[in-house]
């Protein structure tokens, strides 16, 4: 994607702690929407989210980070929600146990074509049997 017809980093490394304007272009462009399954709020209200915590040596590159509203972006930090980084792969949602005892890991595919949605789902489903065969190294992010 070329954003304004020059090139503009989107991996900041440990640089800088917040997210550039380029990066969330980058970031909203990818995903369109709040990560958390179901969720409808656009990607223009929602919030760049370190995957790994900035104040334990997280780095400032979109591969690390992901988009949440305001509520997912709190309900991730306190616990009720785990991000899944995959390899190769935009991150997951893994919910706890009480909403999902099956422990799929989720794309929010409400942005999504019908098309893409079920892509989407397929590439979930055959991923959580990967990771649970482990055939996988998964990293569930801090909150």
């Amino acid at each position: 994607m070329v954003l304004n017809g020059k090139s503009l980093p989107l991996d900041l490394g440990r640089t800088q702690r917040l997210f550039t304007k380029a990066q969330v272009r980058a970031l909203r462009a990818a995903y369109r929407g709040c990560s958390y399954p179901g969720c409808s709020m656009p990607a223009q209200r929602c919030e760049a989210d370190h995957l790994d915590p900035w104040e334990k040596g997280g780095r400032t590159d979109i591969k690390s980070a992901v988009l949440n509203c305001l509520i997912h972006h709190t309900a991730r930090h306190c616990g009720l929600f785990q991000a899944v980084k995959i390899p190769g792969s935009r991150p997951m949602v893994l919910l706890p146990p009480e909403l999902d005892p099956e422990q799929r890991l989720r794309i929010n595919t409400y942005f999504m074509t019908p098309a893409e949605g079920l892509e989407a789902e397929a590439l979930a489903e055959e991923t959580t049997v990967k990771w649970r065969a482990g055939l996988l190294d998964v990293e569930i992010a801090e909150p």
